[in-house]
């Protein structure tokens, strides 16, 4: 019977480690984007994949229809996809707030949301074909450490992600408005009694968590391609960080969006590709049963 142990080698550690730190900086960004909404709104946002998708899209279209350099064009997507997540929240008749303002349920407005995660990409299809989209515009260059490669653009892409999310944890900690999110995730009634408007801040969190989620997914349109399909995974992946950290941890997300990370790409040292997610499910699995509240999470009272 072979060892699978046989088969590791170090310049292969190397590169699953350096690959896990980038991915990992990227899922931690993801879940932080995901975290934001869901510990404040309690909606299981899945059309954030919807969000996903239609800003590396129009990033695409930015570049290769209307003719903005890629400085622009990123920016530019990533604006489309937070108008995209506002109007899910505000949009009249079908937007959430109009279905919390009619008593839908939280598995009412679930449901609204995989319909939206759903039938995105078939929209994405019919506009602009089943092919890939490539965001042009970025010359890569490869570096190495030893005998792990990796590109200038994973170098920005993973100081951009860490940027961001100190960004949010101090705008949470130290601002008016992030305090504000903060009671209303804590205790939306007494938030209202105060003065603080749960709709405003629920906008809010849909701005912030949307336009997050579109500096991800545009950064990887840069690496890869755009296609009708690309937000589901991310964004399941976000989830995991959040429920692996704890939710209503800003932190808590982003630790358990690079620890999935490094866990997906270090299990490629013995497994398949194929069976990274599993093994992520795994280790989430273990750690709820464990510590139900997440990495760190706090204990309800």
């Amino acid at each position: 019977m072979s060892n699978p142990l046989a088969a590791v080698t170090f310049p292969l550690f190397e590169q699953l480690l350096v690959s896990g730190i980038i991915n990992g900086s990227v899922y931690a960004l993801i879940g932080v984007s995901f975290g934001i909404i869901y510990s404040t709104t309690r909606i299981f946002h899945l059309a954030h994949a919807a969000v996903y998708a239609v800003a590396a899209y129009m990033a695409v279209v930015g570049v290769d229809d209307l003719g903005l350099p890629l400085a622009v064009a990123v920016p530019f997507g990533i604006v489309c996809g937070a108008a995209l997540g506002l109007a899910i929240e505000a949009f009249p008749v079908l937007g959430y707030r109009a279905l919390r303002k009619s008593g839908a349920s939280l598995l009412g407005l679930f449901l609204v949301s995989l319909g939206v995660a759903t039938a995105t990409p078939n929209l994405l299809q019919i506009i602009f074909g089943p092919g890939n989209r490539p965001l042009k515009g970025f010359d890569q260059a490869t570096h190495a450490i030893d005998k792990a490669n990796f590109t200038n653009l994973d170098i920005i892409r993973t100081a951009i992600a860490w940027a961001l999310i100190v960004a949010l944890y101090l705008f949470l900690k130290r601002t008016k408005y992030g305090r504000a999110i903060t009671a209303v995730r804590t205790n939306p009634t007494m938030a209202t009694a105060v003065g603080i408007s749960p709709s405003r801040i629920y906008m809010l969190v849909f701005a912030i968590g949307s336009a997050l989620v579109g500096v991800a997914s545009t950064f990887f349109a840069m690496g890869n391609v755009a296609s009708p399909q690309m937000g589901l995974t991310p964004v399941l992946i976000g989830f995991i960080a959040v429920f692996f950290g704890g939710i209503g941890s800003t932190a808590g997300a982003a630790l358990g969006g690079f620890a999935v990370g490094m866990i997906g790409n270090l299990s490629g040292l013995w497994l398949s590709s194929n069976y990274q997610l599993a093994i992520v499910f795994s280790v989430l699995f273990i750690i709820l049963i464990v510590r139900p509240q997440g990495l760190l999470g706090k204990v309800a009272a």
